[in-house]
């Protein structure tokens, strides 16, 4: 990705959440909340959780502190997946693509895999690093998940 793109994509990105979380809001109003997965370590310890809303996901540490978000994009012709902290910047932190999850520098930090129940994380020598049930919105589900373990937000 040609990354002098970078900073229209991170205030498209940015809107696009802000809108996204608008809608969320109203949802929930409706009640209908946001379904709730917990980020696992290899050996089932909470790291973290993830809310799936239908547009996107956001990610909390394990007490509910914001980390940030992961939802799709359409640049350059193709959807592709982009993370952005929660920040005062709302800065964008990484994409994914075909189950690979990179950094802003376009610096591969790891893979995700996902199945109908199970999403799996790995870093770049393929250690399993971790695993949530993401049973909706699996794809993006699991890079999101993969940008919290792997240190990304």
């Amino acid at each position: 990705m040609m990354w002098s793109t970078w900073p229209r994509l991170a205030l498209v990105l940015t809107m696009a959440l802000t809108v996204a979380a608008a809608g969320a809001d109203l949802l929930r109003a409706e009640g209908v909340p946001p379904l709730p997965v917990e980020i696992l370590s290899p050996t089932g310890e909470v790291k973290g959780r993830a809310l799936v809303y239908p547009n996107y996901i956001e990610l909390t540490d394990a007490t509910g502190r914001p980390h940030g978000a992961i939802g799709v994009l359409l640049a350059e012709g193709r959807a592709r997946l982009f993370l952005v902290k929660s920040n005062t910047e709302r800065s964008l932190i990484g994409w994914a693509q075909e189950h690979r999850l990179f950094d802003a520098q376009d610096k591969l930090v790891g893979y995700y895999y996902w199945t109908p129940i199970w999403s799996y994380v790995y870093d770049t020598k393929m250690t399993k690093i971790g695993q949530a049930r993401c049973i909706a919105y699996q794809g993006v589900c699991a890079a999101g998940v993969a940008g919290y373990l792997l240190g990304l937000f």
